[in-house]
Parts: structure tokens; sequence; C-alpha cells
């Protein structure tokens, strides 16, 4: 296996492992309230637009609205394919 190919297999068990984890904890995330005293490098976690943008992905989440790819060939071909399916 090259290295690349490694590579790219390491991240597609991250990206699912991320998507599992995001399921699990996506409705306590949702429900954290803004500390007090935010780090600077958190900030941006705690502006109104990120916060609508998590509370959106929850949402889409709830739905069902989400695909898990066993590697990332798998999903950069299913991301090739809604690309062609927009310009036509």
């Amino acid at each position: 296996m090259t290295r690349l190919a490694f590579l790219l297999d390491q991240a597609g068990s991250l990206a699912k492992e991320i998507n599992r984890l995001r399921r699990e904890l996506g409705p306590v995330i949702s429900r954290l309230e803004r500390p007090k005293q935010i780090p600077k490098d958190q900030v941006w976690f705690w502006t109104d637009e990120w916060q609508a943008g998590e509370r959106e992905v929850d949402e889409a989440i709830a739905r069902g609205e989400v695909e898990e790819f066993d590697n990332v060939e798998d999903l950069i071909a299913d991301l090739h394919r809604h690309v062609e399916t927009e310009e036509n």
C-alpha cells in the first residue's frame, strides 16, 4: 500500500468516527450554553452564525440526511456525482 493510499484509508476511518461521534454528541453539543469567558481560540464556535450552523446540522442529522462512506474514495466519487448532477 502506498503512503497516499494509507493516508486516504486513515482519513476515511477518521471521517467515519467523526460522523459517529457527531450523531452521538450532537444533541449534547446543541444544548451547550455559551460560557461566561470564552477562550480566544474558541470564539469562532460561539458566534451566532456558527451556532445557527450547528443547529442546522443537528436537525439534518435528526432527519437522517447524512451519508456514511467506508473510505475516502467512495466519498470523493459521491461528491463528483453531485457536482456532475448540478452541472447538468
